[in-house]
């Protein structure tokens, strides 16, 4: 896990720069053989902090706790992105030490809890009776129970059902939200008065993860993001990148897709990706699970008409 002030701005295609950023940004890791967390982002006012996701582990939101704990501020809100559970298993523990944070979210996560959400209850049981799994693997399986089992730390205390703003002292947070991209509910946050979006799953590096994804409400929501005036974008996975960069990444995502939606052949698809969104698949230390990742999202979710009216909402 890695807490960066100062932190590395992904630019262009291939440049690196170091710029002071006005919030703290907690990256999310991947460790082989457990779930990932999500980045996190810590904003802070004149007398209070807000926070963007809360990741899945305790050692990594318990790094958001340090920070909080470090500027001796409360944490008064918390805003969700989306209802996976590597962005939002850490509420529990954040509205433990702060009681009064209101969380932010939209209102699909209660359809999620009965649907998406709930079909892994029984595998994860079996996992926690096996003696042959890793205690990793069993943390994580009852990371998991205790966040679905406690949906009064998912659900939205103030929905987030379209645009809307946030004060946090003199600065104005502007959210807004893509009913069906990434997940069902996407809620990205735009900083203006310092130029920065936090887009939580609308961006991933090193390739978009369309395990709940809608290509064509994903892509609209990337439009979006790309028309407004800004420096900086924190994805949900990676490290923040520059609009010269996002705009890369949303030319290739738009390819991608739309060779998805063709009759082209999916090795063509996947190639689309690796040439045009080289400098964020590179990201990857292994270009066989940039490939497999790839080849199974066209086959398995972007042809296949049942996934793409379960994620479209039609």
């Amino acid at each position: 896990m890695k807490l960066i002030v100062a932190l590395a701005l992904i630019s262009g295609l291939t440049a690196t720069s170091v710029t002071a950023a006005p919030y703290t940004f907690i990256e999310g890791k991947v460790p082989k053989g457990v779930q990932p967390d999500g980045n996190s982002i810590v904003l802070e006012g004149p007398e209070e902090l807000l926070v963007i996701d809360t990741g899945r582990h305790p050692a990594h939101t318990d790094q958001i706790i340090a920070v909080a704990k470090a500027k001796n501020k409360p944490i008064t809100a918390i805003i969700n992105t989306h209802w996976h559970l590597d962005h939002t298993t850490g509420n529990a523990r954040i509205r433990a030490a702060y009681s009064s944070a209101r969380l932010y979210a939209s209102t699909a996560v209660a359809g999620a809890l009965k649907g998406f959400l709930a079909k892994n209850i029984e595998q994860a049981k079996a996992l926690l009776d096996d003696p042959s799994v890793p205690e990793e693997r069993k943390a994580d399986a009852r990371l998991y129970l205790e966040a679905i089992n406690d949906p009064a730390n998912l659900i939205p205390d103030q929905p987030v059902k379209g645009p809307m703003s946030i004060q946090l002292g003199a600065r104005e947070l502007r959210l807004h939200l893509a009913k069906y991209a990434a997940t069902e509910g996407d809620v990205w946050i735009h900083d203006p008065a310092n130029k920065t979006v936090f887009t939580g799953d609308l961006v991933v590096v090193p390739l978009p993860f369309f395990d709940t994804g809608c290509a064509e409400g994903w892509r609209q929501a990337l439009a979006e993001i790309d028309q407004l005036d800004f420096h900086t974008l924190v994805p949900g996975h990676g490290l923040p990148m520059d609009h010269a960069a996002f705009s890369n990444y949303r030319q290739a995502f738009d390819a991608f897709t739309a060779c998805a939606e063709s009759t082209a052949g999916t090795a063509s698809c996947v190639a689309i990706w690796r040439q045009q969104g080289a400098a964020f698949a590179a990201m990857h230390p292994d270009p066989k699970y940039v490939d497999a990742a790839l080849t199974y999202y066209v086959d398995q979710v972007l042809r296949v008409p049942a996934k793409r009216s379960e994620y479209c909402g039609k």
